[in-house]
Order: C-alpha cells, then sequence, then structure tokens
C-alpha cells in the first residue's frame, strides 16, 4: 500500500464515507478506481493531489505525509 492510499483511505474513513461517495466527489466514474489508489495499484495523478486534500478536508502536504516527515525532522 502506498503512503498516499494509506492517507486518503484512513482520512476517508475518519469522514464516514464511502469509497463510492469519494469517488463521486472526486468525479470518478466507480469506486474501483478508489480502491486501486488506496491499494497502492493506482497512483494519482499530481493534478488530482489538491483536489482529493479538498475533498477530505485536509492539507496536500499532510495528504502527501510531508507533514509527519517535518515534523520527525524537528525533533
Amino acid at each position: 500500500m502506498s503512503r498516499i492510499g494509506e492517507n486518503i483511505m484512513k482520512r476517508r474513513k475518519e469522514l464516514g464515507i464511502t469509497q463510492e461517495e469519494l469517488a463521486y466527489r472526486m468525479g470518478y466514474k466507480s469506486k474501483s478506481t478508489i480502491n486501486k489508489i488506496e491499494l497502492g495499484i493506482n497512483d494519482i495523478p499530481r493534478s488530482k493531489v489538491t483536489k482529493f486534500a479538498e475533498v477530505l478536508g485536509i492539507e496536500p502536504a499532510e495528504l502527501m505525509g510531508w507533514e509527519e516527515v517535518q515534523k520527525n525532522n524537528d525533533t
């Protein structure tokens, strides 16, 4: 599983939305795309990072896992 896929799945579950709902909000035709992204089978296009972050209510850096890396480097 990819880091971004894990972050998407974690945040989606925190929000209590299904893969179907996330797919709809992202403009995908089916949940299979979300499932493949969460499993790390498909990468998300760079152009979709901001949209995923917006839909999930987080910053793009958090979605990418960059904020966690930054916190670890600060200690």
